[in-house]
Formats: structure tokens, sequence, C-alpha cells
């Protein structure tokens, strides 16, 4: 295997952590109880990062829709590091 599908390959795998993340940080988010518990904080924090970026490009947004979006956006940057994945596995 070259070096682009290790490269795609290690960025799938990525996508798809950081895409459980957001999902659990979604889940943990509409079923938390205490706006201030530390769960919901933690999820905050490790989330930041992709939620961040969303936040730019809509401001004011709630949480909960920040999340939904950004797990959205990851969703798809996954979909397609698999097509070029296999794709590229195709042409070795």
């Amino acid at each position: 295997m070259d070096v682009l599908g290790k490269l795609a390959t290690l960025l799938r795998l990525l996508a798809f952590m950081v895409l459980v993340y957001l999902l659990l940080a979604w889940m943990v988010e509409r079923n938390s109880r205490n706006p201030q518990g530390k769960v919901r904080a933690f999820f905050r924090i490790l989330t930041s990062p992709v939620t961040g970026l969303a936040a730019r490009y809509l401001p004011g947004a709630d949480q909960d829709r920040l999340l939904k979006v950004s797990a959205g956006v990851v969703a798809a940057v996954w979909v397609v590091m698999i097509a070029l994945d296999e794709l590229l596995l195709r042409t070795q």
C-alpha cells in the first residue's frame, strides 16, 4: 500500500472516531439533566475543535445544532474517505 492509501485509511479511521465522539456528545447533551454536569463539560471540551469550526459558520447556534451539523459534515467526510480508500485499493 502506498503512502496515499495509508493516509486515506488513517483519515478514514480518524473521521470515524470523531463521528463517534460527536454522536456520544449529542446523546449526552440531549439526555443530561444537569446543565453544569461534568460529563456534559467533558464532551463539550472533547468535541470543541470540531464544533468550534461549525460555530464560525453558524453564529448564535445552540450546542445541539452545532453537534448535529458537525456530525453531518464529519459523516460526509467519512463516506468520502471510504470511497477514496476503496478506489485506491482497486488501482493497486
